[in-house]
């Protein structure tokens, strides 16, 4: 499956594609949002939960790396340089 492919999908189909094929990555909160990201196949795909809604609104799939970012401020790697070499 291409980005291409997930993006003329509609709305139900994308989160079916997510739950049989996504692999979780992790989450982050940005404003009034959660947001979860995901990897299918060579691409990236967040999924976007209104947290004073209740309800899951937005979808945005990117395939530039680039956009992992936001993600990578949260990984704790403190561990690996306190483990002796």
């Amino acid at each position: 499956m291409t980005m291409q492919d997930f993006d003329y999908m509609d709305g139900i189909a994308k989160t079916e594609i997510l739950s049989l094929m996504g692999i979780f990555l992790g989450t982050r909160r940005d404003g009034c949002f959660r947001i979860s990201l995901y990897q299918v196949e060579n691409f990236y795909v967040e999924l976007y939960y209104h947290l004073s809604q209740g309800c899951y609104v937005s979808l945005r799939s990117f395939e530039d790396v680039g956009g992992l970012n936001p993600y990578l401020e949260d990984i704790d790697i403190s561990a690996i340089y306190a483990s002796p070499r």
